[in-house]
């Protein structure tokens, strides 16, 4: 009777406290689209661990913008930020990097970095994860 309900704590307590700092929060982006928007992207963000996540922010930026007709966009970079109270156990949620930089020349493949600040329930330390995806688009 004692092994198992030593088994019992122990797996719970790994449960609830080693997963969500080995597991954090996911980024799911599609790679490539069809008839795509090339200023803006949309991602979803998903916790699959039994904890909450909770003041998770992110941040997105162009690292690198390909144009079809020539070289690579210089001047694109761009911030967007975002952020959820609260994402909980087993949930996700979509989000979107935009930006204002006007484009007029068909694009080729853009290149975002997302970073993401959270803190995994029941730790009160933030964590950092940073995620780049590279989007390709259809000129057609």
């Amino acid at each position: 009777m004692f092994p198992l309900l030593l088994l019992v704590v122990v797996t719970g307590a790994v449960v609830v406290f080693v997963l969500p700092l080995i597991f954090g929060p996911q980024l799911d982006v599609p790679s490539n689209l069809e008839y795509g928007n090339p200023s803006s992207m949309q991602f979803q963000i998903s916790n699959q661990t039994l904890t909450p996540v909770e003041d998770l922010e992110y941040t997105c930026s162009i690292s690198k913008l390909e144009l079809t007709n020539g070289p690579a966009a210089k001047d694109a970079s761009l911030v967007t930020r975002g952020n959820i109270r609260k994402l909980k156990a087993r949930s996700a949620t979509m989000g979107r990097c935009q930006t204002a930089y006007i484009i007029v020349d068909p694009i080729k493949t853009a290149e975002y970095k997302l970073t993401m600040t959270y803190k995994a329930y029941p730790w009160p330390q933030q964590r950092s994860r940073s995620y780049r995806t590279e989007r390709k688009f259809d000129s057609c």
